[in-house]
């Protein structure tokens, strides 16, 4: 855990990562992983509250890509929509699935879930793909194939292939809804 990144025990390799924070009252962790899934957990001192960003960044290992990231977060409306970015390395494209899930995020004890996600997938501010009920997307049978079609038919997924580059995947609740949503992004 860490708390203002300037009280990290290893503050000077952290400077050096390149990956510092600019604001002292910000946080982060530089350490070592084996492979596996983490969590990262993001709250405000003293029970504060709003708007954060977490990013996660490979220092040492840029041929050991990351399979998966994920962010679950309140959906509201306005500016207040989740927001997650990835980006694709390298110099081929990458086939992936982003998915909006909230109705079955129940089951996982959310009380207060999104009913009906939709998901905007932008490069830059160009909106390139949108989908809300994932069975309704043109290659809904290859969102199958892939393992990763949501539970719920109301919940949202967009399969592409995508060339190198910074991507945003924006999630709204269908019809000004709000509640607890998951983006979910997995490489083929």
């Amino acid at each position: 855990s860490n708390d203002d990144f300037g009280t990290a025990p290893n503050l000077a390799a952290l400077n050096a990562s390149g990956f510092a924070p600019s604001n002292a009252l910000e946080s982060a962790i530089l350490t070592t992983l084996a492979p596996g899934a983490y969590t990262a957990v993001i709250s405000g001192v003293g029970n504060t509250t709003g708007v954060v960003i977490v990013e996660v960044f490979a220092v040492d290992q840029a041929g050991t890509p990351m399979a998966n990231i994920s962010t679950r977060a309140n959906v509201l409306t306005g500016n207040d929509v989740m927001i997650g970015g990835f980006v694709i390395q390298g110099s081929r494209p990458q086939t992936v699935v982003v998915r909006a899930r909230g109705p079955s995020l129940s089951a996982q004890g959310i009380a207060n879930p999104l009913a009906n996600p939709l998901l905007q997938l932008f490069s830059g501010a160009t909106q390139i793909a949108v989908n809300d009920n994932w069975q309704s997307a043109t290659n809904a049978a290859a969102i199958t194939a892939s393992g990763y079609a949501p539970s719920n038919a109301n919940e949202s997924a967009i399969l592409m292939t995508l060339q190198p580059g910074a991507y945003t995947a924006i999630v709204t609740g269908s019809g000004g809804g709000t509640g607890v949503a998951i983006v979910e992004v997995f490489a083929l």
